[in-house]
């Protein structure tokens, strides 16, 4: 795995001088659509270093897809413990334990088995659901320099919110290696923006972004510019699997599974129901924003408000009865 990064040989395209050509293209990764647009001076060397961006996702999908069971993290998840991997693998897992710790457990990536539960049956039994969230663990990733392994057996991780940010963090790093300094990164709402959309005199222009309606019927609650930064919004409207349970999984469960509470007092509907339809974080990286997003969509919200402020972070909140929360520093940091 460790070859894995050891590609693109191919020479660039020379670059001119003034950046005045709107180049974008889209392709289907990572389970949804991802779009590139920089402003440049050669269209040429935008296709080229566009082409190795969607080469580099693919590569990095080897690393971190928890769907594709050749994946180094299907690996993991089976084995339990890992001796070869990239410095890419354990950057992300030391990342997502930072989170966590920073969080208090409302970022998790050992939730997996909960997710795969719920997606797998239609009829929830209450006792395996159970089990599946006593397999939360806040000290579930153990890392070192030569090995990865999960704390206990039928553990599983996932880095699905926190991946795909990194994925976008390293494809606006590709843009700047070859000196691509106006872009706009989307993947499926995972934004990363750097400089302008166009910079012809009178016709100026910041990228415009906006936060997903939470009913997809086009009326964003907001829409802004934005000269640099990440955007990442988490919401429950983006799956759903038995009646109303969505895919944002509260990690409290855990505390009540130490606690040793019998498994009849366990309450499922507060560790899978909605506390918000969506949450959008304002990050310097969309790393940042992704993980971010995620973790504030499970705390309460005047405690993620006042939070975000403290880590600085902005955060923009839509509740269960459509009521807009935003921090004080939204749009203002």
């Amino acid at each position: 795995m460790k070859k894995l990064f050891s590609f693109f040989t191919k020479q660039a395209p020379k670059k001119n001088i003034f950046p005045n050509i709107l180049v974008s293209k889209t392709e289907k990764k990572m389970g949804t659509f991802v779009n590139l647009q920089c402003l440049v001076a050669s269209e040429d060397l935008a296709l080229f270093v566009m082409e190795k961006a969607f080469l580099l996702i693919d590569k990095l999908e080897l690393l971190f897809s928890r769907h594709d069971t050749t994946s180094l993290l299907s690996v993991l998840n089976e084995q339990g413990s890992i001796t070869d991997f990239p410095k890419e693998f354990s950057f992300v897992l030391e990342q997502a334990n930072r989170v966590e710790e920073k969080t208090s457990g409302a970022f998790n990536s050992s939730v997996l088995p909960v997710l795969e539960y719920l997606e797998t049956h239609k009829n929830i039994s209450q006792k395996e659901l159970s089990y599946c969230f006593q397999l939360i663990d806040s000290h579930a990733i153990q890392i070192s320099e030569k090995k990865v392994c999960l704390a206990h057996s039928d553990m599983k991780i996932t880095l699905d919110a926190i991946a795909k940010g990194f994925i976008v963090d390293k494809i606006g790093e590709l843009f700047e290696e070859y000196g691509i300094v106006n872009y706009l990164i989307n993947a499926g709402g995972d934004i990363r923006i750097c400089g302008m959309k166009s910079l012809e005199k009178g016709y100026e222009k910041s990228w415009k972004v906006a936060i997903e309606d939470p009913y997809k019927k086009g009326n964003y609650p907001s829409v802004f510019t934005l000269m640099r930064g990440a955007l990442a919004t988490s919401g429950n409207y983006e799956k759903y699997f038995s009646g109303n349970t969505h895919h944002i999984i509260l990690p409290r469960l855990q505390q009540k599974a130490d606690e040793k509470m019998p498994l009849s007092l366990i309450n499922m509907e507060e560790n899978i129901s909605p506390l918000v339809k969506s949450v959008s974080v304002l990050a310097n990286t969309a790393m940042e924003a992704d993980a971010y997003a995620t973790a504030i969509s499970c705390m309460p919200i005047e405690t993620a408000l006042s939070y975000v402020e403290q880590i600085n972070l902005s955060c923009f909140i839509i509740d269960e009865k459509d009521i807009i929360h935003t921090s004080k520093n939204w749009l203002v940091r």
